[in-house]
């Protein structure tokens, strides 16, 4: 089933089949419900699939639950599937954060689980499944939770790529020196001492940097190599 599955996601033409794919698989594993969130930090742009109730959806944008949520806490800092109840026990949650967790079972969102995904630079997404059963979701999360991963890393790469946006530039084309200013500047490293590491002029380091500012979009050196290691163009 999985393999199929997985192949059918490969050969998707559009989110729309997608959407159906995905909500065939989360009935198939069990649960009654999913979403999925991409935070895209090169736009500042979110995307959002799922079937959350609308009423829950929009008190939780309107109060801001995401500020103390322990479960978008977790995924922070996490890389391998969790439940909720497993980030409520991971520390100690006050009264506003089991405000959050109350307030989803009174729309009979009893338990769910996390999928977290870490993309390149700072981007993330997650996929959620949850259940208006606490038994039902957990016999289904721990037969399916180790096939659900692998789903959720197959739709989160293809339906990235159906749903490009036109804000979705191609990264900038920085040269090598470019790149090897940049990097020595994020080790708190002055143009003069770059071009004594590089055996280049501390003119020539400047000009590099701001032809990669200049391509970045950025206004200033340290503002390219920020861009520059949210893009994954350079690990500092």
């Amino acid at each position: 089933m999985l393999s199929d599955i997985l192949t059918a996601i490969e050969g998707a033409g559009s989110t729309d089949e997608m959407h159906a794919l995905i909500e065939r698989m989360v009935r198939r594993f069990g649960f009654d419900g999913y979403s999925y969130h991409n935070y895209r930090p090169e736009d500042c742009g979110i995307d959002y699939v799922g079937v959350w109730p609308d009423e829950w959806l929009a008190r939780y944008e309107r109060n801001h639950y995401v500020d103390i949520d322990p479960v978008v806490e977790r995924l922070l800092r996490s890389t391998t599937p969790f439940t909720w109840s497993e980030a409520v026990a991971s520390h100690p949650v006050n009264a506003r954060q089991r405000i959050v967790m109350n307030e989803a079972r009174d729309f009979g969102i009893k338990e769910g689980a996390e999928v977290p995904i870490h993309q390149p630079g700072l981007g993330l997404a997650s996929f959620s499944v949850f259940s208006s059963s606490q038994p039902a979701f957990e016999a289904a999360w721990s037969e399916h939770r180790h096939n659900l991963h692998l789903f959720c890393l197959y739709f989160h790469e293809k339906y990235s790529q159906l749903a490009a946006s036109p804000a979705n530039v191609p990264q900038p084309n920085l040269s090598y020196r470019e790149r090897e200013c940049l990097v020595l500047t994020s080790r708190g490293k002055t143009a003069w001492e770059i071009g004594q590491i590089l055996s280049i002029s501390e003119r020539t380091v400047k000009q590099h940097l701001a032809s990669a500012a200049n391509k970045l979009g950025s206004y200033s050196k340290h503002h390219a190599v920020v861009k520059a290691i949210m893009t994954r163009l350079i690990l500092p």
